[in-house]
């Protein structure tokens, strides 16, 4: 059954709240909450309707709004392709005009809230940064390990936005455990002044017991699982490089994923770049946002967007003086 095209605003006020409203009696999902949006028309473009729906239905125009993710899911009575956007400017003020109630909403209240199958996908979405940091090897020397922690620092500084703290996979696999988990520790505590989440390596037990913020598998780890090794209350992330490895990610339920190396490497100069067609291609309207890896920096950011990308990862133009 072809997906309906969905068109979907997420908008966002001042204070990082955002506005769910309530599905009508006559309705589908009726008495469900969701972001507001509607059906595209035949011949009307994604953003066409959205500006089309959010009028009618709330009452706000001139949006500035930019892609937050499109993904199909058959959760509801029928197959749906969602064009999901984030809106943090418009012009109006947002009410029920069609008879629906409406509510401005913290985030962290929505667990309590009766919303629409797979509003968790995009919650996830519009809770990741833009940037997901990568560490590069932590030296051995003092000296050397004091210049780690200082570029860590910096990163964090200038990673994430006011309502998107900075995330960051601890990368070390080079280390021994107990090393590992003695680095962790420390890391851990220079996250916090930056309210920064911190995703381990190693495993669902060392996460839980250093209270880290989640976990993040290879590609081999994650062929080896059948389910979601860790509860919803963490981050669950999983590194890829082609459709199907993206496909075993999203059914294992992991909450995003890296696609890579989208443009060739420094330290992976034999491996082949996708480039920007084939990451769309692979990332495809897969229920799980996917950062773009692979020879990218801050620069690649527009264009990541622009191909469905949640942002992009990386060490190298990402870490202070690498």
């Amino acid at each position: 059954m072809v997906p309906i095209d969905i068109a979907v605003g997420v908008l966002v006020d001042s204070r990082g709240r955002v506005l769910i409203a309530r599905r009508r009696p006559d309705t589908p999902g009726a008495g469900f909450w969701e972001f507001p949006g509607g059906k595209r028309e035949p011949d009307e473009s994604i953003e066409t309707c959205l500006s089309r729906e959010l009028a009618e239905e709330i009452g706000v125009t001139n949006l500035r709004s930019r892609p937050l993710i499109r993904f199909t899911h058959d959760r509801g009575p029928r197959p749906v392709r969602l064009h999901v956007a984030r809106i943090d400017q418009w012009t109006g003020e947002a009410a029920g005009r069609e008879g629906q109630a409406v509510r401005w909403c913290d985030r962290d209240a929505l667990s309590g809230v009766e919303l629409l199958p797979a509003t968790d996908v995009i919650l996830a979405a519009l809770s990741l940064p833009p940037v997901y940091l990568i560490t590069p090897p932590v030296g051995r020397t003092r000296e050397a390990r004091e210049s780690w922690f200082s570029a860590l620092d910096r990163a964090l500084r200038h990673q994430g936005t006011p309502d998107t703290p900075p995330m960051l996979r601890l990368r070390q696999p080079q280390l021994e455990d107990d090393d590992y988990a003695a680095l962790a520790r420390d890391v851990l505590v220079r996250a916090r002044p930056f309210s920064a989440r911190v995703l381990l390596d190693r495993s669902a037990a060392l996460v839980e017991r250093l209270n880290a913020h989640g976990l993040h598998w290879s590609a081999r780890r994650a062929q080896r699982a059948d389910d979601r090794p860790i509860g919803r209350d963490r981050w669950f992330a999983v590194s890829t490089h082609d459709s199907d490895e993206l496909a075993h990610a999203e059914t294992l339920g992991a909450d995003f994923a890296t696609l890579s190396p989208v443009a060739r490497t420094a330290s992976h100069p034999e491996a082949r770049p996708l480039g920007w067609p084939a990451f769309e291609a692979y990332r495809g309207e897969r229920a799980l946002s996917v950062y773009a890896l692979g020879g990218l920096g801050p620069t690649d950011l527009a264009p990541a967007l622009d191909h469905y990308a949640q942002g992009v990862a990386g060490i190298r133009e990402f870490w202070p003086g690498s």
